[in-house]
Parts: structure tokens; C-alpha cells; sequence
């Protein structure tokens, strides 16, 4: 049973959404990256960059905490805003090979991975774990959703059928040719079948973000060891994920080339 639940995004304003969208950071060249700090002040990756604004190179602790702060001028200067009722988020993507996926943002349980009812496909490593757990723990948001993927349900598909007969929130197409589209779900009634919808499954499975699924896991034991109140309704308790389902699910290929048999015959390997 799971308990995918909805919550307050905090989310660009309509108008500069696309404008603020990038990629990981890490998948631009310099010379991409530094065009787009130079020309859009409202690229996210600022927020993950903050050491451009002061022409340094920041790592560990004070990255984290200016990570935050960056984050804190988006949200002043009403670049971000706050949705005032906890929403499901239905997010559609057209990619620049024309494959489309529909699935819908939520909030995912740390104890429902804990549990094994979101289930991991591949161990992680464990300082990283507690890196990025103390990156959470600092700058306080989730910047990238996990992907999670669920067995086909026909009450979510309706659902996600429904909603976007309506016009988007967001409609954007990025430099990498790829179309986003999101509907805000806030309705009780959907809000309530979506629920229930999720809780009839007994089982998700993470797709991509085991790190970052963990690091959350570890942020929420420790958040909850230092709360006498905690009551498990808390935000450090979940995640945010993107989740689809299988049919839509994508696996390609991956491929690592072996250099080296360290001694070994080619039988005994």
C-alpha cells in the first residue's frame, strides 16, 4: 500500500518557468554553462552555482548553505512561488524523439522505502548517501524528483486522461527540444482518487535516483531523533517523485567496456 501523498510545490511563476528550467549542471560544457550564468539571470543553475555570483569556486559546507541562500533571493525576488494548497502535479513530457511520458509529481514516503514498498534495484554507496544527506539537511529542498515507476493503473491513467484536457499551467519547449507541460491537481476529488489509486498498489519501483532515495531515508532518521514531537506527518518524512507507469518506461541499454581482466582468463571471468 502506498502513501503517495500531495504537497505545497515551491515552482517558477508562469512566465519565467522557462527561463529558470536547466539540466543537471554537470551535463553542460563550460562554455555552455557560463553562456547561460552570464545571459539568464534566471537560470536555476545559479541556484546550484552559487559561486558564480562571487567569481570563486565554493565546495562542501559553504556551497550548501550558499546554495540555500540563492534559493532564498529566488523565492524574495517572486521568481518562485508557493502553492498555498497541497497539489498533485501531473507533468507531461515530449521528448526531442518524439517519446512521450505522463506521469505525476507527489510527495513518496521515506517509510514506504524504508519498508520495502518502494523497492531499489541496485545498493548505493554510502559516503555518498550521507553527502547528499547533508546537502538536504542544509539547503532544505528537493531540486530534482526521484523517478519512481508503478504497475499500470487504470484509475490513474483516467485521471491524468482528465486533467489534461484543460490547458497547462506550464507549456514550455527547452534548447534541447524537449516539451514540458504541467497541470496543478487540487481538487478534493482527484486528489482523493489519486490517493486511493496509489494506495491499491503494493508496489513501486525506483527507476533512477537510489542515492538521492537513501540521502532522504538518512535525513528523516535524523530530523525525527531531534524532534520530540514527531508525529510522521512532518515534510523531512518524503520525497518528491516523479511517477509513471510501467508502459511508459523507457530502459535503454548500458554498457561498460572492460580495459583490463586483472589476471583473470577470459574462461574464468
Amino acid at each position: 500500500m502506498a502513501n503517495i501523498l500531495p504537497f505545497k510545490a515551491v515552482r517558477p511563476t508562469r512566465d519565467k518557468v522557462g527561463l529558470v528550467a536547466s539540466r543537471s549542471y554537470q551535463s553542460y560544457s563550460k562554455a555552455e554553462l557560463k553562456a547561460r550564468l552570464e545571459y539568464n539571470p534566471f537560470s536555476f543553475l545559479h541556484i546550484l552555482n552559487p559561486g558564480y555570483k562571487y567569481d570563486k569556486n565554493i565546495h562542501g559546507k559553504e556551497r550548501f548553505s550558499l546554495v540555500k541562500n540563492r534559493y532564498l533571493e529566488f523565492k524574495e525576488n517572486c521568481i518562485f512561488i508557493q502553492d498555498e494548497i497541497p497539489s498533485y502535479y501531473i507533468y507531461k513530457i515530449v521528448n526531442r524523439n518524439g517519446h512521450t511520458f505522463s506521469g505525476i509529481i507527489a510527495a513518496a514516503s521515506t517509510e514506504d522505502y524504508k519498508n520495502d514498498v518502494i523497492k531499489k534495484h541496485e545498493d548505493t554507496i554510502e559516503y555518498r548517501e550521507h553527502i547528499f544527506k547533508n546537502y538536504l539537511k542544509t539547503v532544505g529542498f528537493n531540486a530534482e524528483p526521484v523517478l519512481l515507476t508503478y504497475p499500470d493503473n487504470l484509475d490513474i491513467k483516467a485521471t491524468i486522461t482528465e486533467v489534461q484536457k484543460v490547458r497547462a499551467e506550464y507549456e514550455f519547449t527547452t534548447h534541447f527540444r524537449d516539451t514540458h507541460y504541467l497541470w496543478l491537481v487540487n481538487a478534493p476529488e482527484l486528489i482523493d482518487k489519486i490517493k486511493r489509486a496509489f494506495k491499491s498498489i503494493d508496489s513501486i519501483y525506483i527507476a533512477d535516483g537510489h542515492h538521492r532515495t537513501a540521502s532522504s531515508l538518512l535525513l528523516s532518521e535524523d530530523l525525527k531523533s531531534e524532534n520530540n514531537k514527531h508525529s510522521g506527518t512532518e515534510t523531512y518524512n518524503f520525497f518528491m517523485s516523479y511517477l509513471i507507469p510501467e508502459s511508459e518506461l523507457k530502459i535503454h541499454e548500458y554498457n561498460r567496456l572492460i580495459k583490463d581482466l586483472n589476471g583473470l582468463t577470459k574462461e574464468a571471468f
